[in-house]
């Protein structure tokens, strides 16, 4: 089993802490369940060369992985929330029974019962007894010698023992705040405390999981687990990132067009969609009006392979969303393209998608997610101020581009 999980935490590194924390158990053998069923074969070797060659399967078992670990989360987060009830509901339990003591001591004062007087009395004998012990104990403590003195000392040291504890009894009932009480307050504190650090420890890591994953490589920190497994999978991701790319750019490339200039796209000077920040960007140094009017078409889809399908993770997406997320991207940004997805996936709208992302894409319907990634997208192009001038060519490429994606996914 160790192997196969070792091999799992090369997609999901942060499985080994979730299986570290399940105290029953079941995690490590669903995911070692989820490997075999994947690879077809429960030995590790022969698991690792099924992925190498297989990229639909390496893409698959990492969906499942990563929504493996997501419900791990979710279901260690609850057992923290309910074991932290619990405690909160035994605090209240006890306090709810001072409340009732003093409360039926209340009831039978009004109704002027001889009962009402108990508490009061049992309190002042219980009070006057620990404080008279105690006298006794410090001034008779002076003149002890012998045993039977000492047997004496002993005895008013039990008594006192005896009286202290009812005396902080005494006290927890008329003024709510002995000891024990606030031995709870800060119990109950420090149990909230720690909830609060989990649920910090776990978003953290899904933030982290969700902005560093894996680009067309790998995880770096996989490779100290299984170092050969990280450079099959990386080289099956590669694989996988040019599976429609082709297609989806070609698709994208129809609207984009030539070279332009034009003073009221908010985009500025472009050629084949490409703008002149994000070429300099990508090239590193300034580029002039010249070489944007020069660039020519390899270039350009080399910009389009780093810059949008690799960073928007396209490769990995089901097909038609892959081509509407892409599109998307290149005509709004990356950024908000990933944003729409994540929300339109119910994942945290951080604008980097990794593997909690994509678990949420491919639980849902591809073609229903199509759809609502076009109304998103025609939503978010109203707002801007150029769709008074540009708006119908925005709305034809994004029903065109929705029209290819259900083609794509069907």
């Amino acid at each position: 089993m160790l192997p196969l999980i070792g091999l799992a935490a090369t997609f999901v590194p942060d499985l080994i802490r979730l299986i570290a924390g399940d105290k029953a158990g079941t995690l490590a053998s669903a995911v070692s369940q989820t490997v075999v069923a994947v690879a077809k074969t429960s030995d590790p070797a022969e698991a690792l060369k099924t992925l190498e060659g297989d990229a639909a399967a390496a893409a698959d078992l990492r969906a499942r992985l990563a929504q493996i670990a997501v419900d791990a989360q979710r279901a260690q987060n609850e057992e923290a929330d309910r074991q932290r009830q619990d405690a909160l509901a035994s605090f209240q339990t006890t306090i709810g029974d001072v409340r009732d003591a003093r409360g039926s001591m209340v009831s039978l004062a009004q109704a002027k019962s001889g009962i009402a007087w108990g508490a009061p009395v049992v309190s002042l004998v219980v009070t006057s007894g620990f404080f008279v012990i105690l006298a006794l104990l410090v001034f008779y403590g002076r003149t002890i010698s012998g045993e039977a003195d000492a047997m004496v000392s002993q005895i008013i040291n039990i008594s006192l023992g005896t009286l202290a504890t009812a005396f902080a009894t005494v006290v927890n009932f008329w003024l709510g705040s002995s000891q024990g009480s606030r031995a709870k307050d800060s119990a109950s504190l420090q149990m909230q405390t720690s909830h609060a650090a989990q649920i910090s420890d776990i978003i953290g890591t899904v933030r982290t999981v969700t902005s560093k994953a894996v680009e067309a490589s790998a995880p770096a920190s996989a490779s100290s687990v299984m170092p050969l497994a990280s450079q099959t999978v990386a080289a099956a991701d590669t694989r996988a990132a040019t599976d429609n790319f082709d297609v989806c750019v070609a698709a994208t490339l129809a609207y984009e067009g030539g070279f332009s200039d034009n003073p009221d796209d908010p985009g500025g000077v472009t050629n084949f969609g490409i703008t002149k920040r994000t070429l300099e960007a990508f090239l590193g140094r300034p580029v002039s009006v010249d070489e944007m009017r020069d660039l020519s078409s390899a270039t350009a889809i080399e910009v389009y392979r780093a810059n949008y399908w690799n960073h928007l993770r396209c490769g990995d997406l089901p097909a038609g969303v892959d081509l509407m997320v892409f599109d998307y991207g290149v005509n709004s940004g990356p950024a908000t393209a990933a944003r729409a997805l994540q929300g339109l996936a119910g994942v945290t709208q951080d604008g980097a998608i990794g593997r909690v992302t994509l678990a949420a894409v491919a639980a849902a319907q591809a073609a229903t997610l199509v759809d609502s990634l076009a109304s998103a997208r025609l939503s978010y192009l109203r707002a801007l101020p150029g769709f008074a001038t540009f708006g119908n060519g925005w709305s034809r490429r994004v029903e065109d581009i929705r029209q290819k994606a259900h083609q794509m996914a069907a």
